[in-house]
């Protein structure tokens, strides 16, 4: 049950700011706001476990994310840490023994478990260290991570059993739960199936229960047969437990259902559920991942990841739960916790309180206030890598009064820009033929999405600031691709509109594709992507499974719902053959069987990837036989993605013709459609999936944007805030389709960058200016490293390495860095409501 009284509904506000502080807080690429309360303990980023001690005046926390993988002892009355040890590779999981004189920390793809004594303020690691990464050579590090890959052992919940003296230990990519002995001679295994996340022994029955990520259940063991008791059906993707701390309550946080799920572990059955969006209606989006009841056991508390808020429940009265209100966070908290003395509320916040540009580093940074990880990436790169832009934060919070919680609810709704009315209109006063209601007419009944590969503003448009007159908001000194290698780019962007204020969702292609195409995450991959893109393990999944989709699916499953026809061109599809052994291109989701061209993108260039040049001649053929067939699909969505590159693998095209090569492909792809008869009634809009391999002096997430129709605006700048999800909630009132989650519902839709009139004039695309078949040679800048990588596919590389890669191969290795770049950070003090 939710007893808010809701916030009156909102419309999206046309905003010229940029990504970055305000007077109050933070506003965010995507256009939520942070006022996180409390006091704020900086961390590295995800931080997904708190555990207080006794005390109350100090916490174990654990962070597991791109950056150093941290266990602190942090003293909560100064927010110092008292202690601090770093591993190289960790996960959710972390118990501490009932004397607090040791502690559990799951290791997450090494496969173990890392133990510490907890001795006089100082955390001393008793299992094995693993060897120092950053002393290792490139071969050391490949070894040890194929022989980690083989086992597959990831490591996630950890429970310790005293009364059997041992420590329960899920092993996620296998599907196992372990009993280990204290002595650690002894283990006893579980086949348990699905994804096992977290793991907790019940205080009343002494059952142990365990959370299924991807199978939406809970297993119920016993411990003592080491058998599955029971099976609890619960919402779509569970995640953390909590017990009740007097009845026989257990709580379930089950993220993409906005909600958690009361189970009476007596009976085994589920008594309420307790939804924990703000909005009654809301489709995903919230993403509840953690939660903790409070020692007297009459308050639960939720964090809404997406919704970067905590929801505090009165669970005085079992199945008669409310909310009470909610309290404002950073950017997806991601663990939680309240004090023995139940005075203090314990975030942890995986994202920080800010997002950041990557600029230049300066050359006056001081060497000793970096740690090992930050040292590495200054020696690669002469710019951040956006993981590395990502901090976490702890935030302590006192136990509001109820008047403390109805001014903290009020701003939660003031940062959140979703309301329920916005899932069927969006009112505007622009003069624009984008409707404001779905299902309105729409003189576009052709939408053509292109989404493109990693590029951020300045790496493409930054020397357009140095046009006379400048034009939109560039950095020139961080344009790696200027004009003379994207003369269509700058054209289209000239020719109609050019869009200075737009980010990426997505921080790289494994959430990137996901939030260009579903409008969400899930939060698994929330949690993965950091593991992954760091060169460490991740968690088992692919594109087919329920960790990486969410129940309202794909742009083409609400295409689906609502009767319009589509196709993809590469985008989410994979190589597969028919009965007669012949390869083919097909879906790797359900909704995409039986829609995806059999010929794009099947891989015949480079190494292994046909150039965009003459992938888009394998579209536009298609296009013209549907135009003469009279069967154009309304929605085509397409993969155009080699501005990635192969770096500078010997034989291979350079960057640099690589991009101009994809450039070439939109030349041609809007001179075909703008020559057609279908062009008075199409719109193309063209956007990278992320923007994580160059720099930006505005945001690390601001990237490349084109939209090109004959309504959209001529020769304008347009400023206003968008993001990806922008681009799909245009798309989706274009189409009439309903929004997929409360992101696209809450986006500002690109009412502006449109207008009541067409103006037909067709596009004549501009021819190459460098030579597109220039190859790499042996000698080129990393080629050696480039040839090791496996560019088939665009998740299969180190990307912080290929930034650097490409940064010395087109800019020099030598190449002179500009002063950098700084601007005023947001300083958050407990008094702070508004």
């Amino acid at each position: 049950m939710n007893g808010i009284s809701h916030a009156q509904d909102k419309s999206p506000e046309p905003s010229g700011r940029f990504a970055g502080p305000t007077e109050s807080g933070f506003l965010l690429p995507n256009g939520w706001h942070l006022t996180p309360a409390g006091k704020q303990v900086d961390t590295s980023d995800l931080l997904l476990n708190i555990v207080p001690l006794k005390d109350s005046r100090r916490a174990v926390i654990a962070t597991s994310g791109f950056n150093e993988h941290q266990l602190g002892l942090v003293d909560l009355n100064t927010g110092e840490f008292l202690n601090k040890q770093v591993v190289h590779q960790s996960w959710f999981g972390l118990d501490v023994a009932p004397d607090e004189t040791r502690l559990w920390w799951s290791g997450g793809g090494l496969g173990q478990v890392h133990e510490f004594a907890i001795q006089e303020n100082q955390l001393i690691q008793t299992s094995q260290k693993e060897p120092n990464v950053f002393e290792l050579s490139r071969s050391e590090l490949s070894e040890i991570r194929k022989k980690l890959a083989k086992e597959n052992a990831f490591k996630s919940g950890l429970a310790w059993d005293s009364k059997r003296e041992r420590l329960y230990a899920l092993n996620i990519n296998q599907g196992k739960l372990l009993a280990i002995a204290q002595d650690g001679q002894s283990t006893l295994e579980l086949e348990l199936g699905g994804r096992p996340y977290d793991v907790q022994i019940s205080p009343h029955n002494g059952l142990v229960y365990v959370s299924d990520w991807s199978e939406r259940r809970v297993l119920v063991i016993d411990p003592d047969q080491m058998t599955i008791a029971a099976r609890i059906l619960v919402g779509e993707h569970p995640n953390q437990l909590a017990f009740h701390p007097i009845d026989n309550r257990l709580f379930v946080a089950c993220s993409s259902s906005n909600g958690v799920w009361v189970i009476d572990s007596k009976r085994g059955v589920v008594t309420e559920t307790i939804m924990t969006s703000l909005f009654p209606l809301a489709p995903e989006g919230s993403t509840p991942d953690a939660l903790a009841i409070s020692p007297d056991g009459k308050h639960l508390l939720v964090a809404n990841a997406d919704n970067n808020c905590i929801a505090l429940a009165d669970i005085s009265v079992e199945s008669r739960s409310q909310i009470k209100g909610f309290i404002p966070t950073g950017w997806y908290p991601t663990s939680i916790a309240m004090t023995p003395d139940g005075k203090k509320i314990l975030v942890g916040v995986g994202k920080g309180n800010q997002t950041k540009p990557n600029p230049f580093f300066s050359e006056n940074t001081d060497d000793k206030s970096l740690n090992q990880q930050d040292k590495f990436v200054r020696k690669m790169l002469p710019y951040p890598y956006i993981g590395t832009t990502i901090r976490g934060a702890l935030s302590i919070v006192d136990f509001p009064s109820e008047m403390e919680l109805q001014e903290y609810t009020a701003q939660v709704y003031r940062n959140c820009p979703y309301s329920d009315k916005l899932l069927t209109s969006v009112p505007s006063t622009l003069p624009s033929i984008i409707p404001t209601r779905v299902g309105d007419p729409c003189p576009i009944k052709y939408v053509i999405y292109v989404i493109k590969e990693n590029r951020t503003y300045d790496q493409v448009f930054g020397d357009m600031a140095l046009q006379s007159p400048p034009k939109g908001n560039g950095d020139p000194s961080l344009c790696m691709f200027p004009r003379k290698v994207t003369p269509n780019h700058h054209k289209i962007a000239e020719e109609f509109v050019l869009l200075d204020n737009t980010y990426c969702n997505g921080q790289v292609s494994r959430d990137g594709h996901p939030w260009s195409t579903m409008a969400y995450n899930t939060d698994y991959i929330a949690r993965d992507w950091h593991l992954t893109y760091s060169q460490r393990l991740g968690v088992d999944d692919d594109d087919q499974g329920d960790l990486s989709n969410a129940p309202s699916g794909y742009i083409w499953d609400a295409c689906k719902r609502a009767g319009v026809s589509y196709r993809s061109y590469k985008e989410y599809g994979k190589r597969t053959s028919d009965t007669q052994g012949n390869v083919l291109m097909e879906g790797r989701v359900p909704g995409l069987i039986g829609h995806v061209c059999p010929t794009f993108g099947l891989g015949t260039g480079g190494k292994g990837r046909e150039r965009d040049k003459d992938l888009v001649d394998v579209m536009l053929a298609e296009y013209q036989e549907f135009i003469k067939n009279g069967n154009m699909p309304q929605f085509i969505i397409m993969s155009l993605g080699e501005d990635h590159t192969d770096g500078t693998t010997p034989g291979a095209f350079t960057p640099e013709a690589c991009v101009a090569s994809n450039d070439l492909a939109l030349g041609k792809l809007l001179e075909a459609v703008s020559h057609s008869p279908l062009w008075a009634q199409t719109a193309i809009f063209v956007i990278e999936d992320d923007a994580q391999n160059g720099p930006d002096h505005v945001d690390a997430h601001r990237t490349v944007c084109l939209v090109a129709s004959p309504y959209t605006k001529r020769g304008a700048v347009d400023s206003t805030q968008y993001s990806t999800v922008s681009i799909i909630r245009t798309m989706e009132l274009i189409l009439g389709l309903e929004p997929l989650s409360q992101f696209d519902a809450a986006a500002q839709p690109m009412f502006n960058a449109f207008t009541t009139t067409a103006d037909l004039t067709p596009f004549q695309k501009a021819d190459p200016q460098i030579d597109l078949e220039a190859t790499n040679q042996a000698t080129a800048y990393g080629a050696e490293r480039s040839l090791q990588m496996d560019f088939t596919e665009y998740d299969r590389i180190d990307d912080f390495e290929l930034n650097e890669i490409l940064w010395k191969a087109v800019m020099g290795v030598q190449a002179p860095i500009p002063p950098a770049v700084r601007r005023a950070i947001a300083v958050r003090f407990p008094s702070q409501t508004k």
